[in-house]
């Protein structure tokens, strides 16, 4: 592993001895990171790998703190200002949900019954797409208020459903049956058209409804992103909606948060501190120290 960023071998990543490497070679790391990625979150996360590794390192007794402590230092993530627009993309504006549903209410097709289903588990209980497509019926509880979902790494986790979201599913339930099997399927391709409890929709299929549904400019995890923005701005705890969403990291639950500056503002002016001014005249004020200052001077 050289010290000017240059890897020719990936195995000198594996076959170096970190603990050797001089602090200048982590700095010049650095820079290489800096140059490589156009992103700040992108190059933190790079040295956050690196930084891993240092730690570990640490923690197994190979470095001791004042060997750790330097190279940690030269790989130290970047500040990141919060972007207020960035936060505010992705969202889709209430009325434009509502036209969608409107329009799949116009549709007494079987089709439009599971995509609402669809789309209701994404908008309304931020459900991510491959998870909208692997939760099974009996995933549900028997009053259709809750649903078992397991998650990225197999986390598993309970979503509460809102009445809205509720009747959707039950709309579909009443066309797929009770037939065990996933809770939304692929239909037969032949007339009259059936669901297919036994087959899992496909995660493309997911993305396809949300863009005929929505219109191209709309992927699935907007509706994610637009279901916590929804929660945050009507006041849920962010804890709160980490675990509904199954993040590990309330952090990752913030960067879906778009209330701006002016709603933090909103929110100290309902603190109120019990702050009293010096009376006036008494000892400390600054007329009383003025006086206290001449009488001394004299």
């Amino acid at each position: 592993m050289t010290t000017d960023t240059r890897i020719n071998d990936p195995l000198q990543v594996w076959t170096a001895d970190w603990s050797q490497l001089p602090v200048e070679a982590f700095e010049s790391l650095d820079r290489g990171i800096r140059n490589g990625w156009a992103s700040i979150s992108s190059r933190n996360a790079m040295r956050d790998a690196v930084r891993s590794v240092l730690r570990e390192a640490l923690n197994a007794g190979i470095l001791t703190h004042d060997q750790a402590h330097p190279r940690l230092n030269a790989v130290r993530p970047e500040k990141q200002i919060r972007d207020e627009a960035k936060q505010s993309r992705g969202h889709i504006p209430e009325a434009r949900t509502e036209q969608v549903f409107h329009a799949l209410a116009q549709d007494s097709s079987l089709t439009a019954r599971r995509d609402a289903a669809l789309i209701a588990l994404l908008v309304g209980a931020g459900l991510r797409r491959a998870e909208a497509t692997t939760v099974e019926l009996e995933d549900l509880d028997a009053y259709q208020e809750t649903l078992v979902v397991t998650g990225k790494g197999g986390h598993v986790r309970d979503v509460p459903l809102s009445p809205g979201v509720r009747r959707a599913v039950l709309s579909w339930l009443r066309h797929r049956g009770d037939a065990p099997g996933h809770l939304l399927t692929p239909l037969t391709r032949t007339t009259p058209r059936r669901p297919i409890p036994t087959s899992q929709l496909a995660t493309n299929t997911v993305a396809q409804v949300v863009a005929r549904r929505y219109g191209p400019d709309v992927a699935p995890h907007d509706l994610r992103r637009t279901f916590t923005g929804d929660l945050l701005d009507s006041g849920a705890d962010l804890s709160v909606v980490s675990k509904i969403l199954g993040h590990t990291n309330p952090a990752t639950t913030a960067g879906y948060d778009r209330r701006g500056q002016a709603a933090r503002r909103r929110a100290v002016q309902r603190l109120d501190l019990p702050f009293e001014d010096a009376v006036a005249g008494a000892e400390g004020s600054p007329e009383m120290q003025s006086k206290q200052h001449h009488r001394n001077a004299n």
